[in-house]
């Protein structure tokens, strides 16, 4: 088992290093970006929001020629924002909007539904339908995993008054925000998606294996009160060396749970295998259900939408949950496309969210099994902690008090690979055996007898 470990270890742990770090930074992105973009607030008013047909309406204008994707609003004190999405063809030419999505939550929304390894957060994510068509090699393919190649735009609004506060632009492949190129190292260390991504899955899954030989290696041999201090404390007064082990033998023991749970979700977004292995798991043997087909509105009475009807969808949804932190209206760009809608109960955390679609005509809603459509309260038990697998990576299931413990959790274990080898290469440099010193050849024994005839002749001499 210590074999293992070590090499193990050793193969991992740059890998281990970095999606760690990186995990630590990501975990307060919403709070990091809450205290520093002041545009993602506006100052409560007594009145009602504008509707999402008026807020459009401003930002066509100032977008021109793009159609807006979505509309979020959320709590009293926030922003507004309306998406658009960009899609970016063959060649490099952009065009077109996206079938749906343009925002933060928009976008998050969709990477849940997806179980092939689509993560669930991103600074601005859509909503399009898995597998859309490009070119390769001279044929027409799928694009893995369903990513599309473009641009996000969050047009921040006073939802009050309809000023525009900021516009910000994101892509997947060069974007300049931080927290983008953050969570592009966490899933796939800087490298393209398809390279990257069964990288890191790969570096997870041997991190799994090694927090069980650790907690075997950890074992008490004896459960008695010198081997049990060594086991939980650290001896900070002690040598160099002993603090490094210490160090990598408890912390290593205290954070093991949490990172457990942290790299069991993360896989999920790793190895479809992994997220169905899961799933049939915690359902008691029950296939995952992966429907990939987007609802779709009915199409024999096609009318030109019209966007007010995406105000009566809003209204509505805010009669019935008066306590909601948000609410996001997708804006159907296709006759097919229905009206998508989240409603958000709790601010920063997803997983009790609450999924709707509509015909864009007849507002009728129209229902499709998969683990996150629907109310959260009516899913099932294995849909439920399906919906949490985000929640549960970052700690937010939790609240604040989780996502800490996830940033700790995070820290120590991008210390243990750096731990482990120091331990490892102390061991290569000190610990060898010194080659034993030639033994003095001891000196003959000379009989008693002998020596007496000897001391004799001395005498008589």
């Amino acid at each position: 088992m210590a074999w293992l470990h070590l090499w193990l270890g050793l193969a991992s742990g740059i890998i281990v290093v970095i999606v760690s770090l990186t995990g630590c930074i990501y975990v307060f992105e919403n709070e990091i970006k809450d205290f520093i973009e002041d545009w993602r607030f506006v100052k409560p008013q007594e009145k009602a929001f504008l509707l999402p047909s008026q807020l459009v309406s401003i930002a066509d204008k100032k977008m021109k020629d793009k159609k807006a994707t979505s509309v979020t609003f959320g709590a009293k004190d926030e922003a507004a924002i309306v998406g658009y999405f960009v899609e970016k063809k063959e060649g490099g030419e952009k065009g077109g909007r996206g079938e749906k999505g343009g925002n933060k939550r928009s976008e998050r929304k969709k990477d849940f539904a997806k179980n092939d390894g689509e993560k669930a957060k991103s600074e601005v994510k859509s909503q399009g339908k898995p597998g859309q068509k490009g070119k390769g090699k001279g044929k027409e393919e799928k694009r893995k995993g369903g990513r599309r190649s473009g641009t996000f735009i969050s047009v921040y609004m006073n939802p009050y008054t309809g000023e525009i506060l900021n516009v910000k632009t994101f892509s997947r492949g060069d974007s300049p925000d931080f927290f983008r190129w953050i969570l592009n190292g966490h899933r796939a260390l800087w490298l393209p998606y398809d390279i990257g991504r069964p990288i890191v899955g790969v570096a997870v899954l041997i991190f799994v294996v090694l927090l069980i030989s650790g907690i075997v290696l950890w074992w008490p041999t004896k459960w008695i009160k010198s081997i049990i201090d060594k086991s939980f404390k650290i001896k900070w007064d002690a040598s160099f060396k002993r603090v490094n082990y210490d160090m990598h033998n408890v912390f290593g023991f205290y954070s093991c749970i949490f990172l457990f749970f942290i790299a069991v979700t993360g896989l999920v977004w790793s190895f479809g295998w992994w997220s169905k292995s899961l799933y049939w798991v915690t359902s008691g043997g029950k296939p995952l259900t992966e429907n990939r087909e987007s609802p779709k509105s009915d199409t024999t009475n096609v009318k030109e939408f019209n966007i007010t009807t995406a105000d009566k969808v809003l209204l509505n949804l805010r009669k019935e949950n008066p306590q909601a932190s948000g609410i996001l209206i997708s804006i159907p760009g296709k006759p097919a496309d229905p009206i998508g809608a989240f409603v958000y109960k709790q601010k920063h955390t997803f997983y009790n969210m609450d999924r709707y679609s509509y015909d864009q005509q007849s507002l009728k809603e129209i229902s499709i099994k998969t683990p996150f459509s629907g109310k959260y309260i009516e899913a099932n038990i294995p849909d439920k902690i399906r919906r949490m697998n985000y929640d549960i990576h970052v700690g937010s299931v939790l609240g604040l008090t989780g996502k800490i413990i996830a940033f700790f959790a995070s820290l120590i274990s991008a210390s243990l690979p750096i731990t482990g080898f120091i331990i490892w290469w102390g061991k290569q440099k000190f610990g060898k055996k010194k080659p034993a010193a030639k033994p003095k050849v001891a000196s003959k024994a000379i009989p008693v007898s002998k020596l007496k005839n000897i001391a004799e002749q001395e005498v008589t001499a």
